[in-house]
């Protein structure tokens, strides 16, 4: 048996990142890399990571099936709803061979692990040191969708043919960011923010998710932060 602690909102973002309905069964789940310690979904196409904690172990891991994920998911109302106060309280994750048990306010939900190899996601992120090649914009991500909402919306798509619309976004940092469709006749630009959101950079979060983090703890977190901050000074 093993145990793995998660931060509710984190299995949330992870959940919206999972494949649907794929023929890779394997995809639609969410995966706990319990020897990493991560929490991890991709449909293909994007990839989502964030740290849990637990202690270090070789004990396999798991991918937990969206319908799983979604069953516990739901038990977390109320104060416990996204954007309240208990909106990120960890939730623990027990773990007794192919079989997983999600603690929820008023008891647990249980499931079975999916079969199939979850991709080898590490090769997807990039390596800290090569993220300096990006040049790193801070935008505000409801602005940023209403743009690629306004592309689409003046191709005259609906919104099920919005979702597969191919949209290039030009980061320019602290000028304005360019979103076209790569087709002639229309572009949104977004302002970028005028303050420090760069408390964390790509760098550092790249260098998070390879790294091991079954440790990660507040005063890490906050190591993490100082480096980002020490960075972003000797950048300017």
């Amino acid at each position: 048996m093993y145990t793995l602690t998660v931060s509710l909102a984190a299995l949330r973002a992870a959940r919206t990142h999972a494949a649907e309905k794929d023929v890779r069964s394997y995809l639609q789940g969410v995966y706990l890399d319990t020897v990493a310690g991560k929490v991890v979904a991709t449909d293909g196409h994007r990839l989502f990571v964030a740290n849990a904690r637990g202690v270090k172990s070789n004990y396999p891991a798991v991918i937990v099936p969206n319908e799983t994920i979604d069953a516990a998911l739901k038990q977390f109302t109320g104060e416990y709803a996204r954007g309240k106060s208990l909106g990120a309280v960890d939730v623990t994750v027990t773990i007794d061979d192919n079989h997983i048990a999600i603690g929820t306010p008023t008891g647990s939900v249980t499931g079975k692990a999916l079969d199939g190899r979850f991709p080898e996601w590490r090769r997807v992120v990039p390596k800290a040191e090569d993220v300096g090649e990006h040049v790193p914009a801070v935008l505000n991500t409801q602005y940023l969708a209403d743009a690629c909402e306004a592309l689409s919306i003046a191709r005259n798509l609906s919104k099920k043919a919005a979702g597969q619309h191919a949209i290039r976004i030009h980061m320019r940092g602290e000028f304005p960011t360019v979103i076209t469709d790569n087709t002639i006749g229309v572009l949104a630009l977004v302002m970028p923010l005028r303050n420090d959101l760069h408390a964390e950079t790509a760098a550092v979060a790249c260098r998070m998710a390879h790294e091991d983090a079954l440790a990660y703890s507040a005063e890490t977190a906050a190591d993490v932060a100082a480096e980002a901050a020490a960075a972003v000074s000797a950048a300017a």
